[in-house]
């Protein structure tokens, strides 16, 4: 994807440029391109190289990607496209989107942006000493005149086809051009460095208004080398209108999909094409109930088809459409085309499966020595394998999608053989912070028995209602030395990482103690996955989805309330979803703006309208207290803050 975006946009021409210049206030000039532009005009090569481009609105209902807690269950900040919507007449509210997110919005709802302001940038001549290299001795590229990632990926199509390079050099190859264009195309662009430090530093922020601001915070983000946050947002802004190009052409046809990931798109068909049922479906079917139209399979080779008209490749290095139908839809033995299911739980969990000739569901594997299979692991692929914590043997995941499968159906289940056995996963010491936490475990004891940098730890989760009496779930996190034995996980000591302190585990108390954590069971880990709920969208109603959402899901509507900037979190991301990483402070670097500061802008001027009884009635907080917020001689707790904010909103103050 993002090799193919970089050489549609022309963005080579960007780094070989002696200097990129910006051309700031060119509101008209891209108001009027995207008051044009259409689905047909994006399946023109040319049209992407007018994409470089940012613009300022006040969103009012438009499609466009946010950073939001949609969960007050989780301490993550998610990133979904949704209906966005904020105070038409407060400038504070003006943000800033790349055009292909405004592109996006327009596809999508049918209606154009209101331009505020807007910049572009644009290359201008050529760095001097460029040269020839040859890659690995193998792949010529002259960076003045070729566009570098499009011939990494020519020349590693064509690598098959090559009698110059042995096998193994083939082999080697191969890995080396996939992870240069992969990485080199984007991800350079976008590296950022959490500092782990001990203490606050100030930094200098330039965020969404015209003038920086200065920050005081821990853990503060360093800029990579190479790091350009102009390219790293217009690179995934145009994975999003891609894909967004290819929804627009399933709706054009009355379709829909099941689910789809950064590059790809599970479309909801069958060979012919029919209404089917689906709770939340616009269609009515013959029974009255709701229902989706599957397209058929013609229609979704039609819709790849269009976009071979996108493909900027060789036709001999990469022929046809870049959209590509998955040969998992055909019969590996004979062939032809074959029906494929799809469950899908949220956005990165899904399994596809056949039925076999007894309609039982079969998990869908691209090849006979099961490598690569076709349901994910996300979320579940940091649990150690419960019948062998030694092997990298994922089928364990495997029957946990088969029983959600068939309960799905409502079909028979068995229980696993691992049921009731804690679920552990295996962490790396691999931060000063990570080994300093461990201090009392290895006190006392000799050298090769303590834990050392990058040595492995086991980590439990800990269920709700589980934590011991006194703690802070949020700061309160078991670990413990690395052991192969998960009979033996039960009968020894484990370590809070953020006190210390030691505690045993059990599976079978309802709670936990004084000493004692009540752990999630590999049982436990599997229910609470099986209904995970897709939080980043609603229901048919328009309600935020729950754990027992079924059917066809909606974008949601979403309102801004404070404009905050937070730091990289992508390193942490999988650490939050799988439950390792509980409070908010370790995962991001939040930098608060005084300007934006909704307690000192907001809330603490309409706490002087408020009669002080009221204050004192409502939150129990002493007068004096409440006296010096209101003036402004005090800071509240972040607690107290929210419950003062809360009051002077039910007031209609805020």
């Amino acid at each position: 994807m993002y090799p193919i975006l970089n050489g549609l946009m022309g963005l080579w021409r960007f780094v070989t440029a002696r200097e990129i210049r910006v051309v700031k206030h060119c509101r008209e000039q891209i108001q009027t391109f995207l008051d044009r532009v259409n689905a047909g005009d994006l399946f023109k090569p040319e049209t992407w190289k007018h994409l470089t481009g940012f613009v300022q609105i006040i969103p009012d209902g438009d499609v466009l990607p946010t950073r939001v807690k949609y969960s007050a269950e989780t301490n993550d900040w998610q990133v979904a496209s949704n209906h966005l919507y904020a105070e038409m007449h407060d400038p504070n509210q003006a943000l800033w989107f790349s055009l292909p997110d405004a592109v996006v919005s327009k596809l999508l709802t049918g209606r154009t942006l209101k331009i505020l302001d807007a910049f572009r940038i644009e290359p201008h001549g050529i760095l001097p000493g460029l040269q020839t290299i040859k890659l690995r001795g193998a792949v010529n590229i002259d960076p003045r005149r070729q566009d570098f990632f499009k011939v990494v990926i020519e020349e590693r199509k064509r690598l098959p086809l090559r009698s110059d390079l042995s096998e193994i050099e083939k082999q080697r190859l191969d890995k080396a051009l996939k992870v240069l264009a992969n990485a080199a195309s984007y991800g350079i662009y976008a590296e950022m460095n959490r500092q782990e430090v001990d203490s606050k530093v100030n930094v200098k922020c330039y965020g969404i208004d015209r003038k920086p601001f200065i920050c005081r915070v821990a853990h503060p983000d360093v800029a990579g080398e190479y790091c350009f946050p102009a390219f790293a947002s217009l690179i995934t802004a145009a994975a999003r209108l891609m894909l967004s190009l290819l929804e627009h052409c399933v709706s054009e046809l009355g379709g829909t999909y099941a689910m789809e990931d950064t590059d790809s798109m599970a479309i909801v068909a069958t060979k012919q094409g029919r209404f089917i049922p689906c709770p939340g479906g616009s269609c009515s079917l013959k029974d009255g109930g709701p229902g989706v139209k599957a397209l058929s399979w013609k229609d979704v080779e039609q819709i790849s088809e269009r976009f071979a008209a996108l493909n900027i490749y060789a036709p001999d290095a990469v022929p046809g459409s870049i959209l590509k139908i998955e040969k998992d839809n055909r019969d590996p033995n004979t062939g032809e085309q074959r029906q494929l299911y799809c469950l899908a739980i949220s956005a990165k969990r899904y399994a596809l499966f056949l039925f076999d000739e007894n309609g039982i569901p079969i998990l869908l594997r691209k090849d006979m020595n099961n490598e690569d299979n076709r349901w994910s692991e996300h979320g579940l692929g940091h649990l150690l394998n419960p019948t062998d914590p030694e092997s990298a043997d994922r089928e364990w995941i495997a029957q946990i999608w088969q029983r959600i499968i068939l309960r799905a159906l409502g079909l028979p289940t068995e229980k696993f053989s691992f049921e009731e056995i804690s679920a552990v996963g295996r962490i790396t010491a691999s931060s000063p912070a990570a080994i300093r936490s461990l201090a009392s475990f290895n006190k006392n004891k000799p050298y090769p028995e303590q834990i050392k940098p990058f040595n492995f730890l086991l980590s439990c989760h800990v269920k709700a209602l589980g934590h011991p009496i006194g703690t802070d779930p949020e700061q309160f996190h078991l670990v413990g030395s690395y052991e192969s034995d998960p009979q033996k996980w039960l009968q020894r000591d484990w370590m809070d990482q953020y006190s210390g302190k030691r505690y045993r585990i059990t599976t079978t108390d309802l709670y936990g103690s004084r000493g004692t954590v009540r752990v999630k069971t590999y049982n436990d880990v599997a229910t609470e996955y099986e209904f995970h709920p897709e939080t980043k969208y609603s229901d048919s109603d328009g309600q935020p989805c729950g754990k027992q959402t079924v059917g066809l899901l909606q974008r949601r509507h979403i309102r801004v309330d404070q404009v905050k900037y937070i730091g990289k979190e992508s390193n942490s991301l999988e650490e939050v979803d799988q439950g390792l990483v509980h409070s908010a402070q370790n995962v991001y670097t939040e930098y608060p703006d005084p300007r934006r500061d909704e307690w000192e802008t907001k809330v603490r001027p309409a706490l002087k309208r408020v009669w002080l009884s009221m204050l004192h009635k409502k939150t129990g907080l002493s007068r004096r207290m409440l006296i010096k917020a209101r003036t402004g001689r005090a800071r509240p707790h972040l607690r107290n803050q929210k419950r003062l904010g809360t009051i002077v909103r039910k007031l209609g103050l805020v």
